[in-house]
């Protein structure tokens, strides 16, 4: 009457399989030679089966005992997999890391994060889709990103935020305009000027045509647009002036002028997650990156 096997009696009999002998196995399982005679022994017959036979000095298969290690070797490489994953994930987490962003935020500050990132966890594989903040979120809604990062406004019933850096909006000017030697660039600077901004919604839009309108400046702007990227290049192109994100101003650095404006107008990078589910180890890592990353940015980056 055949019982029910047991993990060892497998493990020694694959170890045997692999080495030919049980003094073999033996070493490779750290025990002793009777125990794995003894495990060889019950397989057999708790199995109903001869599974290994001798041959000139060696143990050998019998088709039945072949067709088991077969067997037995797929359940262990699964095994092995298993532990692989396993060492993966305590070492960092889920393997793969799904970031959602807006334009301005992939420009200006994630290829320096990604690299210092990279050089911790080359095995990592990154997913980074860009979009405008109201499509971030929705997306976070149903769990796609592991988390989002953004200098919009967020819904802060509907996720755990956290505000990673703030910085003061800059002025961005073409080469040769009239306040190039300014040091700073104040809101009554602006009078007259042909103003770039952003979709009416925007924070630093808002908070830009209240203090045009406290300063009974136009407040009529002579083209917008739905990223800080392309006011850049607009005011590149010497199309007019514009405040914008620092953050995207750096990356344009070599084509516009930086100033700082005043009265500051404050732009937050933040960070949201789910509050539905915990981060993955992973995640955790990025974040700490990105953290260091942006404390190291000057107060301006003007």
């Amino acid at each position: 009457m055949t019982r029910p096997l047991n993990f060892p009696q497998l493990q020694a009999f694959r170890a045997v399989m692999q080495t030919g002998t049980t003094i073999g196995a033996a070493a490779v399982l750290n025990t002793t030679q009777p125990s794995i005679s003894r495990r060889l022994a019950e397989l057999q017959s708790f199995s109903g089966l001869k599974l290994l036979e001798k041959h000139q000095g060696r143990l050998r298969p019998t088709r039945e005992g072949m067709l088991l290690y077969r067997t037995i070797q797929k359940h262990f490489e699964g095994l092995e997999q298993i532990e692989t994953v396993i060492a993966m994930l305590r070492r960092s987490g889920v393997g793969t890391l799904r970031i959602g962003c807006t334009p301005v935020l992939a420009l200006g500050v994630l290829p320096d994060v990604v690299e210092v990132f990279r050089e911790r966890f080359a095995d990592a594989h990154l997913i980074i889709n860009t979009h405008a903040t109201p499509r971030l979120m929705d997306l976070l809604r149903q769990e796609l990103f592991d988390f989002i990062l953004t200098t919009g406004t967020l819904v802060q019933g509907d996720f755990d935020v956290v505000a990673m850096k703030t910085l003061p909006a800059v002025c961005v000017l073409p080469h040769g305009h009239r306040l190039a030697n300014e040091a700073v660039v104040e809101i009554g600077m602006l009078r007259g000027e042909r103003l770039i901004s952003l979709g009416g919604s925007d924070a630093i839009t808002l908070t830009l045509k209240a203090l045009l309108q406290a300063s009974g400046i136009d407040t009529g702007f002579a083209i917008e647009t739905s990223s800080s990227i392309t006011v850049c290049a607009m005011v590149a192109s010497g199309n007019g002036v514009g405040v914008v994100t620092p953050f995207v101003a750096g990356t344009f650095a070599q084509k516009v002028l930086i100033k700082p404006f005043v009265p500051a107008v404050s732009v937050t990078v933040s960070l949201a997650t789910s509050s539905q589910s915990a981060t993955s180890l992973l995640a955790g890592h990025f974040v700490k990156v990105l953290e260091a990353q942006l404390q190291k940015l000057p107060p301006t980056l003007a």
